[in-house]
């Protein structure tokens, strides 16, 4: 039988352990991803209630501008006159079972998996992988890899829809994706999380499905929350503050509230601060190229040998430009204006990169973790009007700074030449050169005596929200809502290469008065007549103010917009033998537009007027981080019906069986129209087993930085097949107004089952198959130089490779100067897997305190055994399941257990990452190549307290408690740079404590 609100409501703070023990309880839809909290198993209800209250419609909208029911920390009134709605359907009607599978977690639960934030939190469950954070960071600032850009089944954050109480939030990044740390914190009463295709209920983007961040919008009271963590090794501290309050006004027709987060963590300055970190005396590498002759092989103490603290010479020209033999090659220089036979150490199969060695050098000084700052103001007015009509208005404001150090130590290899002429070579070497015909050299340099690049990145968001909703023809209700969001996103990367005049300061002659002075003043006065000469003759030899002339900021600047209006119309159509049918319809219009801003143009050499000290044809305004302007903006309209329809009630093996169908139609303005839909069914055989399934249409529309972005560059290695060479090129990408929707067919099968012979227990287990066409993707520089090498250079791809010679020169001359990525529909993904849970409550009666004691057990995990990507139609499919870098694990489960009695509750649970390898691919072969499974224990304890007849809560969550590290060298990664670990896989914080206070007035 249906259960109306009021009941859930009353259901819930019956059966909540109440304020004191901090545990929101989440709508009580059954286990797992049929609704209930994670870590919170749901309240038992009566024998019939289990799989038919209003709360238990795992998979409808809340549409109504309502709050859904109360929880026992969240000060709500009684919602009786709302419904009680969860995410995935357009349907809002009492007893209806929606045959979607939902995750609903509540807040509280989330922050004790990660205190941080609620997004971290969403992160550590098994259908999350790879989501970048802040312990994402990058060699380049051209990406916007510090926040928290869920990542739902390894599908990319592009493929998840984040909307907040169903509302579609605006861009935060050029590429599409939103940031999480946007959503306000202190009003967040529980996360919806759509664990399969949701298209047709909200558009493009929910191919992996949906995150909808549900507010408790009648909040009364005032509380707050104050929050210190700190590492086991006495870092990265963080500091969190959350301030929430409501109230009501005339005679409750009018509700404010209003809410302030702050979140500061200075996060991990360098990587060496953590096992099996790199420092000055080199870091973990797995080198080789993979070859059964030449496996990947993992190496310590890997140092680069194609450059030195004082500048390797690496090779000789002539005055044509001809390489030519030189005995110094291979000389380093001494600060002291000496110079050496260079000690490059032991190879190691991979060029360039060897074990030890007196001169190699190192990039140190890579942050492992950022430093976030994020504050946050939301506030919310919501009226009754009378006759069933509420109009509310709601803003929030988010203002997010990250920073973190790219390299401390720049590299420059193979990038330049000396010649023969500077004034700060030796002068025996100088002799050397012109008796052997050597006009110029080849260096290569790595800057320790460089100030330390560092990427700044601030992105604010603001987002407005109004609407008006009401009930027509009785039951029917309707909705009318307006939102508009912007964000604007501003990157800032210190220490880069300003190349025209770190040009003229490298090429350095002595002046007609005998000074040293840049080639240029000489050659072409009034064009860099500020330059000051750069000696790279030793390590720290150049000069603080030679430094200064030629290192800028890349700057870029990205603003995103969006305009929404939507109306929907749901309620009963009429009624059959088995129940009413019910519809939603509705219709959506939106306008985005992009606009980014840089101080550069990649898609223009630099004027290299006067300048002799490239080595490259094409060269850009920085040594890195040139990203590229892009402009563009798209409208879309959408219209959409839903229908539920009941088949059967109360027959045998037909407890009831309800259909469920959704279709959408959008038409964008640069791509077309295109269907989204979705049918489904829920049978209940019998009162303690439910199933159910869907088959839909899924799509995502490109985006508008995927079909309007200019040109953008990025400078990094390259391990070219072709010349067995590996260093330093230029990789250029761009957009393609060309591009159509990809689109997905998305399976769910599964089941509920609640046994009355044991009560508090339950058992839910999905089946899904996502299979994506038409992908959008960009092959990867290593696809594009496979592809070629294999068609022996007759492939469509090659074109992409830009080299100085043909195809057939193999020599180390005709390594590509750039690399272009542009992309394409043209890559397709299968996915499968399990999604499963199994709950436990067991009441143990009273033991420390008058109130029961209760134990709650639960196992949440997750088991893909295929996720095979196919980047283009000649490409072969390769396995990612169970791929560290690129993939997800084949098993990833987390198993819970939480004691409450009275004021007390503690509990802990372990997160358990199974077997992992670098690849699968069989070409592929490696010393080892597999990363074992690995377990995170974490614990919580808190304990609540009446002062002055406030509810106080005291709280200390522990996070890997066993200090666990997993060890993973990358693949060719310059030596120290990258932390040898998957960092969006495992942990690299190790063990972390965080305690704090809750209270409510």
């Amino acid at each position: 039988m249906a259960i109306d609100a009021r009941r859930v409501a009353l259901l819930l703070a019956s059966c909540a352990p109440g304020m004191a023990s901090a545990q929101t309880v989440a709508i009580p839809a059954g286990p797992g991803p049929s609704g209930a909290a994670i870590g919170q198993p749901a309240p038992t209800a009566t024998p019939g209630d289990a799989t038919t209250p209003a709360a238990t419609a795992a998979g409808q909208l809340e549409s109504s501008g309502r709050a859904p029911a109360a929880t026992a920390d969240s000060g709500s009134k009684d919602t009786a006159e709302g419904d009680i709605v969860v995410t995935g359907s357009r349907i809002v009607a009492n007893g209806y079972s929606a045959p979607t599978p939902v995750t609903v977690i509540s807040a509280t639960e989330l922050l004790k998996k990660a205190p941080e934030s609620l997004a971290a939190g969403l992160a550590k469950l098994p259908q999350f992988t790879a989501t970048a954070g802040a312990n994402v960071t990058s060699s380049q600032a051209g990406t916007p890899s510090a926040g928290n850009y869920l990542n739902l089944r390894r599908l990319g954050a592009i493929e998840t829809l984040l909307l907040l109480d169903g509302q579609r939030l605006p861009p935060t990044s050029f590429d599409g994706t939103v940031d999480a740390n946007i959503i306000p914190q202190s009003l967040v009463q529980r996360v919806d999380v759509v664990t399969g295709g949701a298209s047709a209920a909200y558009g493009s983007d929910a191919v992996a499905g949906v995150v909808n961040f549900i507010l408790d919008k009648k909040f009364e009271g005032l509380k707050g929350s104050a929050q210190y963590g700190i590492s086991g090794r006495g870092d990265d501290h963080q500091v969190k503050f959350g301030l929430a309050a409501g109230t009501s006004f005339l005679d409750n027709r009018l509700h404010v509230e209003a809410s302030f987060d702050l979140f500061y963590q200075p996060g991990i300055t360098t990587n060496d601060q953590r096992p099996f970190g790199g420092n000055f005396t080199g870091g973990w590498v797995e080198t080789g190229n993979g070859s059964a002759t030449n496996p990947y092989t993992p190496n310590f103490n890997v140092r680069i040998a194609n450059g030195t603290y004082g500048t390797l010479v690496q090779s000789a020209r002539n005055a044509a430009g001809a390489t030519v033999p030189f005995t110094l090659n291979g000389t380093t220089f001494d600060p002291n204006g000496g110079y050496h036979k260079a000690d490059l150490g032991t190879p190691t199969g991979t060029t360039n990169y060897n074990i030890g060695g007196a001169d190699t050098a190192v990039t140190f000084g890579t942050t492992l973790t950022s430093l976030v700052n994020t504050k946050q103001g939301f506030g919310r007015a919501d009226y009754d009007f009378g006759s069933d009509i509420h109009g509310f208005v709601q803003g929030s404001y988010t203002d997010a700074f990250t920073r973190y150090v790219t390299v401390a130590s720049g590299t420059q290899l193979g990038s330049f030449q000396i010649f023969a002429d500077n004034a700060f070579l030796p002068t025996s070497f100088r002799d050397a050169m012109l008796a052997q015909g050597v006009n110029s050299f080849v260096g290569g340099r790595v800057e320790a005596d460089q100030t330390p690049k560092v990427a700044y990145t601030n992105n604010s968001a603001l987002t407005i929200l109004t609407g008006l909703n009401g009930k027509l023809f009785g039951d029917f209700k309707w909705n009318v809502n307006y939102s508009h969001g912007e964000s604007d996103l501003k990157t800032r990367h210190s220490g880069n290469f300003y190349q025209s005049n770190w040009f003229a300061a490298l090429d350095a002659v002595r002046g007609p008065q005998g000074n040293i002075v840049c080639r240029i003043t000489i050659t072409n006065p009034g064009l860099q007549d500020g330059c000051v000469p750069w000696n790279l003759f030793g390590n720290g030899s150049p000069s603080k103010a030679s430094y200064a002339y030629f290192e800028r900021d890349s700057t870029f600047r990205v603003k995103t917009k969006q305009d929404d209006a939507a109306v929907s119309v749901s309620g009963g159509l009429f009624d059959l033998p088995a129940g009413t049918v019910n519809i939603a319809i509705g219709g959506e219009f939106r306008h985005q537009s992009l606009n980014e801003s840089s101080n550069n143009d990649p898609s223009v050499p630099i004027d290299l007027t006067g300048l002799r000290a490239q080595t490259s044809p094409y060269n850009l305004t920085f040594n890195s981080t040139n990203v590229g302007k892009a402009n563009g903006s798209e409208s879309v309209e959408e219209g959409f019906a839903e229908v539920a329809v009941p088949i059967l009630r109360d027959k045998p093996l037909f407890r009831s069986l309800d259909l469920n169908a959704a279709a959408r139609y959008t038409n964008y303005s640069v791509t077309g129209g295109i269907w989204a839909w979705k049918g489904g069914a829920s049978w209940t055989p019998v009162e303690q087993l439910r199933f159910r399934g869907t088959y839909s249409q899924d799509i995502r529309a490109p985006t508008l930085y995927e079909l309007f972005a200019g040109v953008s560059s990025t400078r990094g290695l390259f391990n070219d097949i072709h010349t067995n060479l590996n260093t330093n090129t230029i990789t250029l990408t761009q957009g393609n107004p060309q591009l159509k929707p990809e689109v997905a067919r998305t399976l769910t099968v599964g089941g509920v089952w609640q046994p009355t012979f044991l009560p508090g227990f339950s058992v839910s287990v999905d089946y899904f198959y996502i299979k994506i066409k038409d992908q959008i993707t960009r092959l990867s520089t290593t696809d594009l130089n496979q592809r070629c090498e294999d068609s022996g250079g007759t492939d469509a791809v090659c074109a992409f490779i830009n080299r100085p010679f043909p195809f057939a020169n193999r020599t180390i001359a005709n390594f590509p100067t750039n690399i272009s990525q542009v992309p394409f529909n043209q890559a397709s993904l299968v996915t499968k897997g399990i999604d499963y849970e199994v709950n436990y409550r067991i009441h143990l009666g009273r033991m420390l305190y008058d109130d029961p004691a209760q134990l709650d057990l639960r196992l949440i995990g997750n088991y893909t055994p295929r996720l095979t990507s196919t980047a283009g139609p000649k490409s072969l499919p390769v396995e990612n399941a169970g791929v560290a870098g690129t993939g997800v694990p084949n098993h990833k489960f987390t198993v819970s257990a939480q004691f409450t009695e009275g004021p007390l509750s503690f509990g802990a649970d372990v997160q358990y990452i199974g077997v992992l390898h670098y690849s699968l691919v069989p070409t592929q072969f490696y010393v080892n190549n597999r990363l074992p499974a690995i377990a995170y224990l974490n614990a919580n304890i808190s304990y609540d307290m009446k002062v002055a007849n406030h509810a106080i809560t005291l709280y200390l969550t522990a996070q890997n408690l066993t200090d666990k590290f997993a060890f993973a060298p990358q693949v060719n990664a310059q030596p120290t740079e990258f932390y040898p670990s998957f960092q969006s896989q495992y942990d690299v914080v190790g063990r972390y404590v965080a305690g704090g206070v809750r209270f409510k007035f």
